[in-house]
């Protein structure tokens, strides 16, 4: 057989099995249901959305059909700039990680502090002077992040926050931890506090406080 011959009956066999269908179907990914990227994917099946994930959305303000989503663990809202977050947040009860990292807060509603299913919290990268004593009553939460905010002060009940393995307060105005930590001892792992003008003994008082936490000044 010629080579010129061999390659027809090559293509002549792969025509038939294309007609034959044994060639392989495409993949296909279809959409996890529970998952959703905009709100409007999330409204199909409010019921059973459990993911919201709106990032860098440039949102003008917090929208208010995300309050349908009853079941909602995870909401998503890095650097939408909504602005703030509304006293009915507390409404989604089931919450476990709120991402509102860089969406142009200025104050934090106290409402936060009744997501008590609450474990994972992003707020860094806004424009917060104080926070809420209410924050203390989420005793779920292992991770907050306040990074490149305007605090100068911390709520006394931030240090009661037991379940708290990982603290971020980078590049705030802080000068001072609250006078009781005795909350964060026994979970806390790393304390990350770079940027802050807090004096030596301040310092000295935070490390003797949480002996077993790693804490970063620098």
């Amino acid at each position: 057989m010629t080579l010129r011959t061999n390659f027809l009956f090559c293509l002549v066999l792969g025509a038939a099995a294309l007609l034959s269908g044994c060639s392989p179907e495409p993949a296909t990914h279809p959409r996890d249901p529970q998952r959703a990227t905009t709100l409007e994917e999330a409204l199909v099946a409010p019921d059973i959305t459990l993911e919201l994930d709106l990032f860098y959305r440039r949102l003008p303000s917090f929208p208010e059909d995300i309050l349908k989503l009853r079941n909602l663990e995870s909401l998503t809202l890095r650097t939408c700039r909504i602005g703030a977050l509304p006293e009915e947040i507390s409404g989604l009860s089931k919450l476990i990680s709120l991402d509102a990292g860089d969406s142009s807060l200025t104050n934090l509603t106290p409402a936060v502090g009744h997501l008590s299913n609450l474990s994972r919290l992003w707020l860094n990268d806004n424009s917060l002077t104080s926070l809420p004593p209410e924050l203390g009553q989420l005793s779920k939460l292992t991770y907050l992040n306040l990074d490149r905010n305007l605090l100068t002060t911390l709520p006394d009940s931030l240090g009661r926050l037991s379940n708290l393995t990982w603290l971020r307060l980078n590049q705030n105005r802080l000068t001072a931890l609250p006078a009781d930590l005795s909350g964060l001892e026994q979970n806390l792992k790393t304390l990350y506090l770079m940027g802050n003008p807090i004096p030596d003994a301040e310092k000295q008082r935070i490390r003797k406080a949480l002996p077993k936490c790693r804490v970063i000044f620098q």
